[in-house]
């Protein structure tokens, strides 16, 4: 929901459940909300889940627990295998499920099926062949695990500001690294350096 700021008195605030932050339902909307609405976002696309929006699960988020969820860290058992253009594809012998997808079931509080492994994309010769830190170390302090803790912090006072998460190590490295407005698909690390620095031009069909 979209408002002018500040907020007019006796805002009229809604929102999805999956996405709300914990103290708009005392009534409280501020800038912080957006930015656990920003972190409930990222988690959803790097955990490749849905949100729950009711039961233990979407009360433990709320409460700053991200157990439930799979790791965001990258390792060789969380990665699609993908084709050329980036899209997931099916292993032989394998199941033809190979999306990774999970839903977080508001009745099942253990059972997530988090632990099927799925093989790794084998690197083009555009594509970065060892990750940044960040990106395989969890204890990173730039880790998206790390991030995320911050983002959806029970406390609204204790996010951090869209501005401080714009100036993260990860985000700018990220930033630095982007030949396109909207990156699609750029490897399991990104583009190589060579791309980075090659006057050639690469068609966004590429990614």
């Amino acid at each position: 929901m979209a408002s002018v700021w500040p907020a007019p008195p006796h805002l009229d605030g809604e929102g999805d459940r999956e996405y709300i932050a914990p103290e708009a339902l005392s009534g409280r909307f501020d800038k912080p909300a957006d930015v656990f609405t920003l972190g409930m976002i990222m988690l959803e696309i790097a955990g490749n889940i849905v949100l729950p929006d009711n039961g233990m699960s979407w009360q433990r988020l709320r409460a700053g627990d991200m157990s439930d969820l799979p790791s965001l860290t990258f390792s060789t058992e969380s990665s699609l295998v993908r084709d050329e253009s980036g899209d997931p594809v099916s292993m032989l012998n394998e199941s033809d499920d190979m999306t990774g997808s999970t839903i977080l079931d508001n009745d099942d509080e253990n059972d997530l099926g988090f632990d099927s492994p799925r093989p790794v994309a084998t690197p083009r010769p555009r594509d970065l062949v060892q990750p940044p830190a960040f990106m395989v170390d969890s204890s990173h302090e730039d880790a998206l695990e790390r991030v995320l803790q911050l983002l959806i912090n029970p406390n609204p006072d204790e996010r951090p500001t869209i501005e401080q998460v714009l100036g993260f190590g990860g985000v700018q490295w990220v930033a630095a690294r982007r030949r396109a407005g909207a990156t699609i698909y750029e490897g399991n690390w990104g583009p190589a350096d060579d791309t980075l620095s090659s006057a050639q031009d690469i068609e966004m069909a590429d990614f």
